[in-house]
């Protein structure tokens, strides 16, 4: 009689260690889970800022080439921020779009111009630290609001 209670214990630490063991591998693979889309989902969100970035200075060469405007300015479009420098022959814009951790993401986009016009080829992506004082013009920015620019007639 007791060799058969004996056996039962056995058979129930060994379901119940099973048991525990299946627990926590479930737990260990949705916790896998859980990170690799949270991490997925990082990734996409900055990617979706970086787009922004580029698009926000690519929006202020635009403007720039239709107004037809000089010098350094600055100007707003959706959630991002653009710096604006026109020299003689060359459009440089820098780009941002401010993100959850609180360092904006930059872009900056460098073209060159002949009479006016955008010089087919030219449009280079640079690096922005190296572009200080249009970021010191972003951050001197407050309160930007949109531009909205009609195109020049005669210039496409």
């Amino acid at each position: 009689m007791f060799t058969c209670l004996a056996r039962n214990r056995k058979r129930g630490v060994l379901a119940l260690t099973f048991g525990l063991t299946m627990i926590l591998i479930v737990f260990a693979t949705l916790t896998a889970y859980l990170l690799a889309l949270a991490a997925g989902g990082i990734r996409v969100e900055n990617s979706h800022n970086e787009a922004q970035a580029l698009y926000s200075a690519e929006s202020g060469v635009d403007i720039a080439l239709q107004t037809g405007r000089s010098g350094t300015w600055t100007g707003a479009v959706g959630r991002g921020r653009y710096a604006v420098r026109v020299d003689a022959g060359t459009i440089t814009a820098v780009g941002e779009v401010p993100r959850a951790t609180g360092a904006p993401l930059r872009c900056a986009v460098t073209v060159a111009t002949r009479d006016g016009r955008f010089v087919r080829g030219s449009w280079r992506q640079a690096p922005p630290g190296r572009e200080t004082a249009l970021i010191a013009a972003l951050e001197g920015m407050s309160g930007a609001t949109e531009m909205l620019v009609r195109p020049v007639e005669g210039r496409r």
